[in-house]
């Protein structure tokens, strides 16, 4: 499938000023864990809305929320949405977590020097979980912490909602 690249990578690499206007999610092509090629223009203009989940195998509280975010992904998935999640460190021990968690929803990674692997230097907490709407737009603040915690859940639930909400205009 040959997708118009209208939009070329990496055009802005500076964060936008704060005036509201919406920050965009760096631009990538990646891999997934079964090796499949995954760009993010496609990932995001194919679904409502995206939950973006950083996270890595060592974290306990990342691996803890996995189960909630299958189970999210699940939902999302009823309602035209998805969730991916982006292994930072390890990617042979991801697959293996995963595995062992049952937990099915896409992983996907990227090169360490383009727009989005620049942007992952920047998180400093882990899990953190964005929600990215149909043209690839940040949607609130990030998200940091599992949201196997109460305010984290309903954070994320309030975003997502209004993400929808948006989408259906």
């Amino acid at each position: 499938m040959d997708s118009d690249m209208s939009m070329p990578a990496g055009s802005d690499t500076s964060n936008p000023p704060d005036d509201g206007s919406m920050q965009k999610f760096p631009a990538f092509e990646g891999k997934d864990l079964d090796g499949n090629t995954v760009k993010s223009d496609e990932l995001f203009s194919g679904n409502a809305v995206t939950v973006v989940n950083f996270w890595f195998t060592t974290c306990n509280p990342c691996v803890g929320e996995l189960a909630e975010l299958d189970a999210l992904n699940k939902e999302l998935a009823e309602k035209g949405g998805s969730l991916i999640g982006v292994n930072t460190f390890t990617l042979d021990e991801a697959k293996d977590v995963l595995a062992k968690k049952s937990a099915t929803y896409q992983n996907v990674y990227f090169a360490s020097d383009g727009e989005a692997g620049k942007f992952t230097t920047n998180i400093f907490a882990y899990p953190t979980t964005y929600v990215v709407d149909r043209n690839g737009n940040i949607v609130g603040d990030p998200i940091v912490g599992a949201i196997t915690e109460k305010k984290q859940a309903e954070t994320l639930q309030k975003l997502i909602d209004q993400t929808l909400a948006a989408d259906m205009g």
